[in-house]
């Protein structure tokens, strides 16, 4: 009986052990002995394989890197073209921001002809880039060219929308002004001095110092007649309205004791010419030679005068032909298009004869009938009183 229980025990307690060694064992090896699944390999056209490049977005950001830290600039920006298209906009975006930060590092370290070579063929694919053309201005900037500079900066207010880099843009551009005017009072550039606050009027007319340091150097080249007009258009101004006053003052007092003549009678500002707001521009109506009224927004940056094909055709407005043609830069792109001559233009009281504009569909449902660009704008010297919502010229 013994041995048949001894047995029993021995039989159930080989039978467990065998249970457990089978299920544990299994477990460990289920574990351990997956199967390595190879990953797919993704098939390559025939351009990507011929270029060494894969479709991937690693591959993207990693060519644009490796091409730039060799100074392939130009095939750089083709990969980064090629994102644009191929790849989403997550890619396209990391392939910008390596462009940029390898222009900002070649800036760093002020090797600025590379910095400008990246920079001016990246534009030629994003030529709207606001934040590519201020580092361009800042190229100029480290090269010393900061009338360059200031040109790039206000440039690239024409496309920038959004308030807080209006600032930012705005900021830069007095800070350089004030430093390219220090140099040139330091090296006593009365004429270089007259030349950039001329330029910095006609490139932002609604901006008030510019003309205090207008009128500033005409005073040190003895042209007190050419400060008088100068300050006379900024005389009612909120900001600087009084040191005009001030200025003005003293301008007078001094004609009179050049002249020997009477005391004039009390200073007034130039009269103005009503202007439209319409967002952050101005409109202001215009009249050609017969009599045609329009509403024309006024664009200091545009260097012709725009006027739409429906305008010239619905009102009568005569123009000749003068055969040529201009490319014009628009939201949507340039776009060709022919230049009329207009007998004359009038804005108020002041006239401009035989006047080129471009005629040009302006799309958008906009309640303008073109644009007042600086071919007609130059002619005058001219402030933009956005106070009191006023276009005021005088001679140039």
């Amino acid at each position: 009986m013994r041995k048949l229980i001894v047995g029993l025990l021995i039989f159930m307690a080989g039978w467990g052990l065998s249970w457990f060694t089978c299920n544990y064992s299994r477990s460990d090896q289920l574990q351990s002995a997956q199967p390595i699944i190879p990953a797919p390999i993704k098939s390559i056209d025939s351009d990507q394989s011929a270029a060494g490049f894969t479709s991937t977005a690693p591959g993207y950001v990693g060519d644009i890197v490796s091409l730039l830290q060799h100074y392939e600039f130009e095939a750089a920006v083709e990969r980064y073209e090629s994102a644009q298209v191929q790849a989403d906009d997550v890619v396209a975006t990391e392939a910008r921001m390596q462009i940029l930060s390898y222009a900002r590092q070649l800036i760093a370290e002020s090797r600025f002809s590379l910095a400008e070579q990246l920079l001016q063929r990246f534009l030629v694919a994003a030529y709207r880039d606001v934040e590519s053309r201020i580092l361009l201005a800042e190229v100029y900037f480290g090269e010393r060219d900061i009338r360059a500079a200031i040109d790039q900066l206000y440039e690239v207010r024409g496309y920038a929308y959004r308030p807080v880099m209006l600032q930012r843009i705005s900021n830069r551009i007095r800070s350089m002004v004030t430093e390219l005017a220090s140099s040139l009072r330091h090296n006593n550039d009365q004429n270089a001095l007259l030349a950039l606050y001329q330029h910095l009027t006609q490139l932002e007319p609604d901006y008030a110092p510019w003309f205090i340091g207008l009128a500033a150097s005409q005073l040190a080249l003895n042209d007190k007649e050419a400060a008088r007009r100068s300050l006379l258009l900024i005389s009612e101004d909120a900001d600087v309205g009084a040191q005009a006053q001030s200025m003005l003052s003293e301008i007078t007092i001094a004609l009179v004791e050049m002249h020997n003549a009477e005391p004039q009678a009390p200073i007034t500002g130039v009269v103005g010419i009503p202007l439209h707001r319409s967002g952050n521009h101005f409109i202001v109506d215009a009249r050609s030679a017969d009599g045609r009224s329009m509403r024309l927004l006024i664009d200091t940056g545009a260097s012709l005068t725009i006027l739409s094909p429906d305008v010239l055709e619905q009102r009568g407005i005569g123009y000749q032909n003068t055969g040529r043609y201009g490319v014009f830069n628009t939201a949507n792109g340039q776009v060709r298009a022919p230049i009329y001559k207009l007998d004359s233009l009038s804005v108020g009281d002041w006239q401009v004869n035989q006047l080129d504009v471009g005629v040009l569909d302006l799309s958008g449902g906009s309640n303008i009938d073109g644009l007042l660009g600086m071919n007609f704008l130059r002619h005058f010297q001219f402030f933009i009183d956005q106070n009191e919502a006023l276009l005021r010229l005088s001679v140039n």
